[in-house]
């Protein structure tokens, strides 16, 4: 086992102490919400979603409860950086990968196997570290090898050909206020005091983010 499995396999471990139903629930609220209102994106019954770092799998009971084809990758599959996914072209939906590219040595190669395995107008949704507001503590993790930034990360997506790319602070839960702005990465790091995970806290207080959305689109356009 590498120093990185052995450092995903300890975190995944660690992460029953959570309640990974509720995390579900409020992550895929999330990404519902930032399709429809920014991309007029809306996932269906009948969808395919590919979960790419899927960790503990905490998405797939929650996806398929809501009608969705579910598959997963995770760091005990395949090789993010070298190995092309086992799936045809323009086979998903939508392609959903959290914290994922922060760990990449190659995330091009990474990028241009999401672009190709989406099908046409359908969106890759994808979070990592601001390095602005995460640069204190983003090498804690010893599997981290690149940061990125709101400019950094755009580019990267417009590099691989997708479009109408969006980088957004990422906030679960929030009005769609939350996510505009110049100021919206200011907003989501220093105007709510708490993470989400805060016990004992009301909600309008909670949700400190440090960390970014990016979602593209493939299209033939």
């Amino acid at each position: 086992m590498t120093t990185k499995e052995d450092y995903f396999r300890q975190r995944n471990a660690s992460l029953k102490n959570e309640n990974r139903i509720v995390a579900a629930k409020r992550e895929i609220d999330t990404i519902k919400f930032i399709l429809k209102e920014f991309f007029n994106f809306e996932i269906s019954s009948g969808m395919k979603v590919l979960d790419l770092g899927s960790g503990d799998k905490f998405l797939k009971d929650e996806f398929e409860d809501r009608g969705i084809k579910y598959k997963d990758y995770d760091i005990n599959d395949i090789n993010f950086d070298i190995d092309k996914f086992n799936d045809n072209e323009n086979e998903f939906d939508l392609v959903v990968s959290l914290a994922v590219l922060e760990h990449l040595e190659n995330p091009n190669f990474f990028l241009s196997e999401c672009k190709r395995v989406l099908k046409n107008d359908s969106c890759l949704y994808l979070s990592t570290p601001n390095w602005k507001y995460s640069k204190n503590t983003f090498w804690n993790d010893p599997t981290h090898v690149k940061p990125y930034t709101e400019a950094s990360l755009k580019n990267i997506l417009l590099s691989e050909g997708f479009r109408d790319v969006e980088i957004l602070p990422n906030l679960r839960c929030k009005p769609r206020w939350w996510y505009e702005g110049r100021f919206r990465f200011f907003k989501a790091y220093y105007l709510l005091p708490f993470k989400g995970n805060a016990k004992f806290v009301p909600n309008f207080l909670k949700g400190k983010s440090s960390g970014l959305f990016a979602i593209g689109k493939k299209t033939n356009k």
